[in-house]
């Protein structure tokens, strides 16, 4: 994490370079979320997802690189803000929060979503599909919900 951070650090990037930056990493997460929503209205029940090894991959995928483009976004908010320096990707989210950028709200979901990032990326044994399922199936608006604060609560704020 410190060299994404001395790299978006740099004082050769501009900030509006910055928000640009942001801006093409919330439209990846959008088009993540959505390929997640196409697959939930596909899946009608768990033990049809269980089935579907093609489902489980796309699913584990898409989440993983929504959740890690959540992170790039936080972590380039909080270098460029110079925010306390989270302790791990958990501690991401709860820097934004502190600084208002993020609702306490938004942590309920986004704190274990870095958890799962971590069970996704190195413990491919231990991923448990009900909980990819149950992201799948009642948590997608949550990353929404964490676009839309961005945009309102710091890309709005800081391109005016």
């Amino acid at each position: 994490m410190r060299l994404l951070v001395e790299v978006i650090s740099s004082t050769f990037l501009s900030k509006r370079w910055l928000m640009k930056l942001i801006e093409k990493k919330m439209k990846i997460v959008g088009e993540r979320v959505e390929r997640l929503k196409q697959l939930s209205r596909q899946i009608r029940s768990f033990s049809e997802y269980q089935a579907s090894q093609d489902a489980k991959d796309i699913s584990e995928r898409n989440l993983h690189v929504a959740i890690e483009t959540c992170l790039d976004i936080a972590k380039i908010i909080i270098s460029q803000e110079s925010l306390k320096e989270p302790n791990d990707n958990k501690g991401v989210f709860i820097v934004l929060a502190e600084a208002g950028i993020l609702s306490e709200t938004s942590l309920v979901f986004l704190v274990p979503m870095a958890g799962t990032r971590n069970i996704l990326v190195h413990g491919y044994d231990r991923i448990e599909d009900i909980l990819v399922y149950g992201v799948l199936k009642k948590h997608l608006n949550d990353f929404m919900i964490f676009l839309r604060e961005i945009r309102d609560n710091y890309l709005n704020r800081n391109t005016k």
